[in-house]
């Protein structure tokens, strides 16, 4: 990781914002103790360095760190507005489901009530032990 103090570079430190005299402007001191850990990965160091550079940019230059908050939403918006859409179709799917279960299950207790749904029910059960029995009969007597 580097950083730039006063058009320098420096490697293998982490800046650290402090406040300098009575200009009122802010700069990075270097701290080269963090960066120099084997635990510090890449991507660590990288998201130190952004966001010390957007830091020092929200402080320092605060109307560039507005274009670039803007320039943000503006990247953003558009696809998190396509995932809320998804969520949204996702859970009226859900909801339907749900219906479609309670209204499944509100008929079948009503159709053990109906005694002319039972019967039909008896002549279904009649006509699948008579298929059966047939079956039966034709491998008995083999292929004709």
């Amino acid at each position: 990781m580097y950083s730039s103090i006063h058009g320098r570079v420096m490697e293998n430190t982490v800046p650290v914002i402090s406040r300098q005299g009575i200009s009122g402007m802010y700069s990075f001191q270097e701290s080269s103790s963090a960066a120099s850990s084997p635990s510090v990965t890449p991507e660590v160091r990288a998201f130190c360095k952004k966001s010390s550079e957007n830091l020092h940019l929200l402080v320092n230059e605060t109307s560039l760190a507005f274009y670039r908050i803007e320039e943000h939403i503006v990247k953003t918006v558009p696809h998190l507005q396509g995932i809320a859409q998804q969520v949204k179709s996702v859970e009226r799917k859900a909801e339907g489901a749900g219906f479609d279960q309670d209204y499944t299950a509100q008929f079948l207790s009503e159709v053990e009530i109906i005694p002319e749904l039972q019967s039909v029910q008896g002549w279904v059960k009649n006509a699948l032990v008579n298929a059966s029995k047939i079956k039966e009969l034709q491998d008995r007597r083999g292929p004709t």
